[in-house]
């Protein structure tokens, strides 16, 4: 096996609180496509078909059980944030995963993307699944001592109306039964660090916005327009006084 893929990940572990007995499902959550195809190993995809339904099923789990009283609507909210490609880029940043990842070809210089980091921290969880004995109750354990403060909190806060496009759709379907569309305006920077600006409109509102995938900058920019519409509709009343 290629030395690269014989990091160590000591860190790792420590981050997620989880020695894996067999590193080579490690090492295959770590696994991009392009440098198992170069070497012959498995890559992360089947992983993170798994990882994708189990964190599904955690954070819906938790939050039901924290959140027993909301509605369906709220908690179908709540979990499209949790979920989302933003949310768990994050948190896999915050365990320097691309750091660890393996990437063959052209991809070893290439910026790590929201939507491929996002995809190896389900990976990893499913690794983890698989490792400890396809235990649910251990993995859902770990996850919550690392995540269910912090998902709590975020719910307290109502980080995840972070979901600008659900939101503004929302609104829009009820004023005027129509839905904002969006477009591509610019693209920024080298192929490997891509910067996307997108353009947000409904009826007289627009607003551009810029993010790192298409995804982000949709929702930088469904939140402009949102803010717009909502602040039109303030000056609206005021001129009715």
């Amino acid at each position: 096996m290629p030395a690269s893929s014989l990091k160590n990940f000591e860190e790792l572990e420590k981050a997620l609180g989880y020695s894996f007995r067999d590193k080579n499902l490690l090492i295959q959550a770590l696994t991009h496509k392009s440098y198992a195809g170069e070497y012959g190993l498995k890559s992360y995809e089947t992983l993170e078909f798994l990882g994708d339904s189990l964190i599904n099923l955690f954070v819906v789990d938790l939050l039901i059980e924290e959140f027993p009283s909301a509605s369906e609507g709220e908690l179908a909210m709540m979990k499209s944030y949790f979920v989302s490609e933003e949310f768990l880029y994050e948190l896999g940043e915050e365990l320097s995963l691309d750091a660890y990842l393996l990437l063959g070809g052209k991809r070893r210089s290439n910026h790590v993307s929201p939507s491929l980091l996002a995809d190896t921290f389900e990976a990893l969880w499913a690794a983890l699944y698989i490792d400890c004995g396809r235990s649910v109750d251990k993995t859902k354990e770990l996850f919550y001592r690392l995540y269910r403060n912090r998902i709590v909190e975020s719910v307290k806060r109502n980080e995840y109306k972070r979901d600008y496009k659900t939101l503004l759709q929302e609104e829009t379907q009820k004023r005027w039964r129509e839905r904002p569309t969006y477009r591509v305006v610019n693209i920024e920077g080298p192929h490997h660090s891509r910067v996307f600006e997108i353009e947000c409109s409904i009826r007289q509102y627009r607003a551009t916005a810029k993010g790192k995938s298409k995804k982000i900058a949709q929702q930088h920019a469904a939140k402009k327009v949102l803010e717009l519409i909502l602040s039109s509709e303030g000056e609206t009343q005021k001129a009715a006084y």
